[in-house]
């Protein structure tokens, strides 16, 4: 899992900020952004996240 920034990112799926996990990143080519949803969304979908956030203070969060 990757530590979370401070930076909101808009869900795919819904109007809400702050999502969760990384859905899909694009090819190089097409600019090599990450896709960014709610957990719950993406589930709602059928859509396996690449990876989660967690805030740094979760435990087993990196240092």
């Amino acid at each position: 899992m990757a530590t979370r920034t401070r930076r909101p990112r808009p869900c795919t799926y819904c109007p809400e900020p702050d999502a969760d996990a990384c859905v899909r990143t694009l090819r190089n080519e097409a600019g090599g952004a990450h896709i960014y949803a709610h957990q719950v969304c993406a589930a709602e979908r059928g859509v396996t996240p690449l990876y989660l956030f967690v805030e740094e203070s979760a435990p087993g969060a990196p240092r």
